[in-house]
């Protein structure tokens, strides 16, 4: 009888123990986003060859790629996405306040999920890239997104 009576206290151990928790900070300041990213991942740094890329975390299963490109001042807050036709959903969607672009799809880096927005005159788009069917990946871009904060200049 009591075995029984432990057993849901060993599976909620296992499912807490078991589960890449959210639990480093990664931050992308020319882009003014911050997120809270599990302890699988590690930064991989950015590429002089590429002075747009601010952000790049790779995981087990994700990969994380920002990008913050300055429009200037003038372009204000005007968000605009360029559609390739490898989109299989699009949008504007609102996360943590911030309204986004949004996309996802498949392109020669795999599938994708990609926001795009304004900060301080900079287009900022993250992309994350997952092997294509891996549901679970996906349920991590959520997760991950829900952790988002902007900076005050935003």
């Amino acid at each position: 009888m009591k075995r029984h009576a432990l057993l849901p206290v060993l599976l909620l151990f296992l499912a807490v123990t078991l589960t890449p928790a959210l639990a480093q900070h990664a931050s992308c300041p020319v882009g003014g986003f911050s997120l809270t990213l599990p302890d699988t991942f590690s930064d991989r740094g950015t590429s002089s060859s590429d002075p747009d890329l601010c952000f790049f975390w790779k995981g087990n299963k994700l990969t994380i790629q920002g990008y913050a490109s300055y429009l200037g001042e003038v372009a204000g807050s005007d968000l605009f996405e360029v559609l390739t036709g490898s989109e299989t959903e699009s949008g504007m969607v609102k996360v943590n306040g911030m309204q986004m672009l949004y996309a996802a799809g498949t392109d020669s880096g795999g599938a994708y999920v990609m926001y795009s927005w304004m900060d301080r005159g900079n287009n900022v788009t993250l992309y994350f890239y997952y092997k294509e069917g891996d549901s679970s990946a996906r349920d991590w871009v959520g997760k991950i997104m829900r952790t988002i904060s902007f900076d005050a200049g935003h």
